[in-house]
Parts: structure tokens; sequence; C-alpha cells
């Protein structure tokens, strides 16, 4: 319980009062204090019980389950049998984050709804907890404290492509087939034949239509295997802004399953901390995608140390043909005898492994620092080195034949979508 305004001038007149008595040989002014604190102390009185019958009920009426990384507002509503004004504690389930603050809010029979903006940053199904609050009393003397159970769940599901993406042109992101002479499956179209062009690419019943030589066109389509491998070790869990690495590593990989499908290319997945945990043999469609999706939505952070040649040897049991492998993982240990390279050499003879990784953006930051304290040189110095162990140990796995994208976690999809279609375009894999 705390003391309303209206409380406080209550005491206050007692008080002066009070004083007034003492300094008066008046009798009944001595006693006169007496009054507002008897009045003071029934009116608490009279709330308490009332309190104690008061039915203030909380609801959530948010959505049942959101985009990880995305803003959301939770909508909490508020119904009593009287009206009542109460504050609480913008508090949300443990899958969002909040800004601290004390909500307000007047409620009675017809309800009322409080609003909270939040974020959603962790994967799973989360409980809303018990919300701490007080309700006023009904003179308005008092401020009582109540804790309110909110029923219902909240779940947090991997991000979607979106439309930006949706309705990108796949031409132009450069996935689109190519029209090679004589080439290829499908017709693309019929022209002059020019010198140099291969014999296969006449179409004989054509030119002896035209009486002239005519040439096909053909569509070469590539339908490309690919298999993510995303590390949920213990440096999965390091916090890189409102996410974990291992929730920028989930967003990025389900979005990035639905380019590749939209390509009709194949896709799959190994998880893996010291040992693989979930495989999923490269498929096509939104089949795959919905597979990969509802795997890496139950991934948690695991208290080991990763360890991807365990990994890639799972890699190698699934992709039976050659395939594009994209490994999502930290490059602390990424030296060229170190367990990723190892790793990356098991895999390039056959695949072509791509090591996306996530530039911490403090570290930069902190290296550009001015420095205010005898301890600012230092840790600037500390960062510097940590960028260039990064820096070199991409050096070192671009010398194994592996391209590496290290990007801070604002463009780390952009940089994955970049690489994977300029390969497609070049037809690396």
């Amino acid at each position: 319980m705390s003391l309303t305004r209206r409380s406080l001038l209550f005491v206050a007149l007692t008080v002066l009062l009070a004083v007034v008595g003492l300094w008066s040989a008046d009798p009944v002014l001595g006693r006169i204090w007496l009054l507002p604190a008897a009045l003071l102390m029934l009116g608490l009185a009279f709330e308490g019980l009332r309190q104690r019958g008061a039915r203030v009920e909380a609801t959530s009426a948010a959505p049942g389950r959101a985009r990880l990384g995305r803003a959301l507002e939770f909508t909490v509503h508020w119904r009593s049998a009287r009206p009542a004004r109460l504050r609480f504690m913008s508090d949300v389930p443990h899958g969002a984050v909040a800004a601290p603050g004390v909500v307000t809010v007047r409620t009675g029979p017809a309800g009322a709804d409080a609003v909270i903006p939040a974020g959603a940053v962790a994967l799973g199904r989360f409980r809303w907890p018990a919300l701490q609050g007080r309700v006023r009393g009904l003179l308005g003397l008092a401020w009582w404290t109540r804790s309110f159970s909110v029923p219902g769940e909240f779940a947090v599901e991997p991000d979607l492509l979106g439309g930006r993406r949706a309705a990108c042109d796949t031409a132009a992101r450069g996935g689109a087939p190519r029209a090679l002479a004589g080439a290829g499956s499908e017709l693309h179209e019929l022209r002059e034949y020019r010198p140099g062009d291969p014999l296969r690419s006449i179409d004989w019943k054509a030119s002896a239509r035209a009486s002239r030589w005519i040439a096909r066109d053909r569509v070469a389509e590539q339908h490309l295997e690919i298999l993510l491998m995303v590390d949920v070790g213990r440096t999965s869990g390091i916090a890189l802004g409102s996410l974990t690495r291992l929730g920028h590593y989930v967003n990025a990989a389900c979005r990035f399953a639905e380019h590749v499908v939209a390509n009709e290319d194949r896709i799959g997945l190994v998880s893996f901390a010291d040992l693989p945990l979930q495989a999923i043999a490269p498929g096509h469609g939104l089949a795959a995608v919905g597979r990969l999706r509802a795997a890496l939505a139950a991934a948690v952070p695991l208290p080991r140390e990763s360890n991807p040649m365990p990994a890639a040897l799972r890699a190698l049991a699934l992709a039976r043909q050659r395939a594009l492998v994209v490994l999502m993982m930290d490059l602390d240990d990424v030296g060229s005898h170190g367990q990723l390279g190892q790793a990356v050499r098991l895999l390039r003879p056959k695949h072509l492994p791509v090591v996306c990784g996530l530039l911490n953006p403090e570290l930069q930051e902190i290296r550009g620092r001015p420095a205010r304290r005898w301890l600012d040189p230092y840790t600037s110095l500390a960062a510097t080195e940590q960028v260039a162990r990064l820096s070199a140990a991409a050096a070192a796995l671009r010398q194994l034949g592996a391209p590496v994208v290290l990007s801070h976690p604002a463009r780390f999809e952009d940089a994955v979508f970049a690489t994977y279609d300029r390969m497609r375009a070049r037809r690396r894999v």
C-alpha cells in the first residue's frame, strides 16, 4: 500500500492541527487533530475491506504468436465490477522485451485496454507472467498492491521473407535461367542462325519453311542443392543487439530457404553443437521450407562448445551430389588447423562451402571511441585485435577455397542473399 496525495493532505492537516494544539491553551484545540487522523484511518480501513472483495481481471488480447526480431504490441484487457483505476508494470512474456515503465488504466464493467509496445527476441512458447500492480481505493486515499494473473500463451516463430523480397524480380537478382544456343531443356526462341552456332542448334523444319537457316535457343536451367549448417552451440547465445547470434542465424536461414525454393532449388538443414542435432535432407518446395522452419523454431543455444567436423560428415551423407553448403557459425576458431578449417577441407573437394559469420557492431564503436579513462586505450586495443583476428580467420578460409560472408547483423541477410545470387549467376556450384 502507498498513500495518495489526498491522504498526504490529511496527514499534513493532522500535523498542522497537532502543532496548533500544542501551542494553544484551549483543550478543544489540543485534541482537534484527532478528527482528520480518525477520518484518514477509517477511510483506509474502509478501502482495505473493499479491496479484498474487489475483482479486477486481466486477459491478453494480443496475437498468440509473433515473428522473431519484429516489433509488436501486447494488449491487456482489464475488467472490473466497479469503476477502478489501476497501475501495473509493463511486463510481457519472456520471449519478448518491453521498455520498463508503469501503465495506468481506468476500467469498469465495460472494460479497458492497455497497450504495451515490445519486441520478440527469443524462439519458443511462453506463458504470461503475473503482472504486479496497484489498484486505487474507492475513496482515493491509497494504492493497494495486487498481483494479476494473465491466462494464455505467446509463441515466437522465425521471421518470414516478407513482401519486399517476394516482390523482387528474380532476373534482377541473378536467378533467371540462361538462354544458350542449342542447350537446355525448354525452348526460349527461334532466331537467325549466326556463324559459330553449333550445328545441333539448327531447327531444320523451321529452316525449310523459312528457306534460310534458323537456330533454336533453349533455356539452360540449374536446380541447385543447398545445405544449411547452423551452429546452436555456446557462442550462438551471445547477444548482438536485440537478438542472439542464433536468432540472427534462424531468421536469415528461414528467409533464405524461401528465396531458394522460389528459384526451384533444393534446401536442407544440419543444426549442430558438439554433435549434429537435427538433419533434414535437401528437398524442394514449400514442404521443405516448412520442415526447416519447424526444426529451427525449436532451436535453443546449448552450453556446449561447437564442433563442425561431425556436422560436415553428416552433410556429406545428406548431399549426394555437388551442393552449396552454407555454414552459419562463429568465426573465432577458424584457423587453417582449427575445426572449422578442417570441416572446410572435408567439404571442399565435392561441395562448395560458404562460411557466414556475424560482426559485433560494438567492436567498431569501441575501436573508434576517443579515450576518456585510463582503461579506454586497452579496451580499444582489444577490440582492434579481435577485428584483426576475424579478418585473418576469414582470409585463411578463403585460401582454403571457401567464400566468407562476415557482416554486421543488420546487413547479414542481404550479404547471404547476394553471395548466393552471385554464385548462382556465375554457376559456381
